[in-house]
């Protein structure tokens, strides 16, 4: 397995750069070949399968170096709490996105309410 750092990675599109730590070359792969259980970083060490495709160098099986799912699971005593992961970038995103939505559509309706009570008063 060669071995690498995430050089990029576009999270709206689902895929990203690996940079070969041997011979700084770059390879291409999807979040699908993503064996992580964390989210996707520029910046994280990896190991992955090298592939030659018709588009060039890609990534196979990409693992986190530093990543729990690389290790086995070890035999702690599970937290009397439950702690909650934090919400990935991935998901933050997507949350403001729907929250910037929802003020379009109830700023519109504000906006055809002013407008009805306007022509409402001045017109009738």
């Amino acid at each position: 397995m060669a071995q690498g750092i995430i050089k990029r990675y576009d999270f709206r599109k689902g895929f990203g750069f690996i940079t070969d730590d041997k011979n700084d070359e770059d390879f291409f792969f999807h979040k699908s070949e993503w064996q992580g259980d964390g989210p996707i970083r520029k910046g994280i060490a990896v190991k992955f399968e090298d592939k030659d495709s018709d588009k060039g160098p890609q990534a196979e099986s990409v693992f986190p170096l530093d990543g729990d799912s690389s290790k086995p699971a070890s035999k702690k005593k599970p937290a009397a709490k439950p702690v909650a992961k934090p919400a990935s970038l991935e998901d933050r995103v997507a949350s403001l996105e729907s929250a910037i939505g929802t003020w379009k559509v109830l700023s519109f309706l504000a906006l055809a309410g002013v407008i009805a009570l306007v022509i409402e008063k001045f017109v009738l």
